[in-house]
């Protein structure tokens, strides 16, 4: 989950936002509420979601 938090800094809140929300949005996972860091939002998320999140950000389909 480290990994997923410095490359979501590095990329930036708003595109790391948007590709949060289309890869959990099919899930039980709730987005990240607008004054939450994206390491306290990360927690909730499961590997295989992060891993979606990740690849997406990467540019990989």
């Amino acid at each position: 989950m480290r990994y997923l938090t410095t490359f979501a800094e590095k990329v930036g809140r708003e595109r790391s936002d948007a590709e949060s929300a289309k890869a959990i949005k099919s899930s039980g996972i709730a987005s990240r509420a607008p004054r939450q860091r994206c390491a306290t939002a990360a927690k909730r998320l499961t590997k295989a979601r992060a891993r979606k999140i990740i690849t997406t950000l990467v540019g990989r389909t």
